[in-house]
């Protein structure tokens, strides 16, 4: 038994040689039916995974975004500690006494300012260098009231500076890498957002196609069964 011109698609695997014309009809309908409602569920699953995959990318972007503001302010406080390395080291190499045993104050290349060469001598503290003790102690050696240091003791400042400096820079540069490969972290799921949103709009439209086919079927059936209904409390009415 075939049926034909009803709209009726993916209705397969019915045997409707037994059925009367009504039941064979209401068999096939209901299929359809039932179909239609497991396509609409996977189409739904569909929509709602690509939903994810874009929110996770976008919290992924908002993580890598909120890493190089982190990262651009680390380098940002290390690059003012160079500038303050570099602006102690100059001052030091200007201070140090010509002969590695001999005394200098610490603000020799500063007018030799006694209140100076003592905040020097504290800023070199906060750079955490070395302060030698013993012999090499820095001191007020002539009693005019400045702080001394010998010359090798400056020198090793300035020595130290350069590889505080060193490794100031290897990090700024680690970092720097680290946030061009964020950017282009973000850029690549930038991309792909936009290509998962644009086939979204295609999965959304075949959604709406489905979601009507399910409902016009669920009617066609709702309106079949009425119609048979109708049928048969006609032919009870007209045999009483």
């Amino acid at each position: 038994m075939s049926i034909s011109g009803l709209g009726i698609t993916n209705a397969t695997g019915i045997d409707l040689s037994s059925m009367d014309l009504e039941t064979a009809l209401m068999t096939v309908q209901t299929q359809r039916s039932q179909l239609l409602e497991a396509t609409l569920k996977q189409q739904l699953d569909t929509v709602n995974s690509r939903n994810q995959q874009i929110a996770g990318l976008s919290e992924d972007n908002s993580k890598l975004a909120a890493t190089n503001s982190g990262l651009d302010k680390t380098n940002a406080d290390m690059t003012g500690q160079i500038a303050e390395l570099k602006d102690l080291q100059g001052r030091l190499a200007a201070s140090k006494c010509p002969d590695p045993e001999g005394f200098y104050g610490l603000s020799w290349g500063q007018g030799d300012d006694p209140a100076l060469s003592y905040k020097t001598l504290d800023q070199i503290k906060d750079a955490g260098l070395t302060i030698p003790t013993g012999a090499d102690a820095p001191r007020n050696v002539d009693g005019n009231g400045t702080m001394d240091a010998k010359g090798r003791v400056v020198q090793g400042w300035v020595d130290q500076i350069n590889t505080k400096v060193a490794e100031l820079e290897a990090k700024i540069s680690t970092n720097t890498t680290a946030i061009d490969d964020n950017k282009n972290a973000i850029a690549s799921n930038k991309s792909t957002i936009d290509s998962l949103g644009n086939t979204q709009q295609m999965e959304m439209l075949r959604l709406q196609s489905l979601t009507g086919k399910r409902n016009e079927a669920f009617e066609t059936m709702t309106n079949f069964l009425k119609k048979m209904q109708d049928s048969r409390s006609s032919i009870i009415g007209n045999m009483r």
